[in-house]
């Protein structure tokens, strides 16, 4: 079992410190220590942490999802069957503290995103799971972990779509696990 699979992913919570950890982002740490746990408590979004194996008040990783509408570009396939604004799942913040990256934390927290976008549109609807990506470094690791199956949807290069099929795929593949 990986040090990854070791962590629990649950909604964060008053018991979390969030002020010791550092992703080398000023502005998602900032987020993280101020601002993500009462997003999450006025359901404006909802941040899910991964303790840390031996210490669960310890926050290892965090993402951020919430709703959103996007306008896919005519190139998207589905774009054409579609009228514009479409309801997608938002990936707006994912972050490892500088301590665990390389222990596999992102893929997971970036699985999950998919597994809840696939589950979320069963339930109320949605075309996929957009990402704003921080920049090209963020852009290269969601490339890296779903190749041609993102596509560009803005002039920034830096907010990506997976389509909704693409994440019911995934999700089936990957069952419970």
């Amino acid at each position: 079992m990986t040090l990854a699979q070791q962590t629990s992913l649950t909604p964060i919570q008053k018991r979390h410190n969030r002020k010791n950890f550092d992703c080398g982002y000023a502005d998602l740490n900032k987020f993280l220590a101020h601002s993500a746990r009462a997003s999450s408590d006025k359901r404006i979004t909802r941040t899910f942490v991964m303790e840390a194996p031996f210490d669960p008040n310890a926050i290892t990783a965090y993402m951020t999802l919430t709703y959103t509408t996007v306008d896919l570009p005519v190139e998207c396939n589905p774009a054409r069957k579609l009228k514009n604004p479409v309801p997608a799942l938002l990936l707006a913040k994912m972050a490892v503290d500088n301590r665990y990256k390389g222990s596999s934390y992102g893929k997971r927290l970036l699985t999950f995103a998919i597994k809840e976008a696939s589950e979320t549109s069963k339930r109320v609807g949605g075309v996929g799971l957009v990402i704003d990506a921080k920049d090209n470094d963020a852009k290269a690791f969601y490339l890296s972990r779903g190749g041609d199956d993102f596509e560009i949807i803005d002039q920034s290069g830096l907010k990506l779509w997976l389509p909704i099929d693409i994440c019911d795929a995934i999700a089936q593949t990957l069952g419970d696990s």
